[in-house]
């Protein structure tokens, strides 16, 4: 009994020492990290991939609303963009029959 008594005694000091010195240690730990983090480099990096994802995130709201309108059958709701001015269509140059794939020659009938 007399050793079960000092064993549990033992525990608890070492406990509450332990502790104590984990704690500081956390304490300094938590503070590097946090100096680290409010650093300007790296905020900077963060804001940077900050707008990188939102700009991905926005695409891909705009691109599945596209999708889903194309297979609703719906109209999109657009914003009114100012008027443009329609681009000119470009005359070919070649004639359709020059610009179509060649014609290869049937092979002979092999005898």
């Amino acid at each position: 009994m007399k050793g079960k008594l000092l064993f549990i005694a033992g525990l608890a000091i070492g406990y509450v020492f332990g502790t104590r010195a984990g704690r500081r240690r956390y304490e300094q730990i938590k503070s590097a990290a946090q100096n680290i983090w409010e650093s300007e480099p790296v905020q900077w990096s963060v804001k940077q991939a900050q707008d990188a994802v939102g700009d991905v995130a926005e695409e891909a709201l705009t691109v599945a609303k596209r999708v889903i309108h194309q297979v609703t059958g719906e109209k999109p709701a657009t914003k009114k963009a100012p008027a443009k001015k329609p681009a000119a269509k470009k005359a070919p140059t070649e004639p359709a029959a020059k610009m179509a794939a060649p014609k290869t020659e049937p092979k002979p009938a092999a005898k």
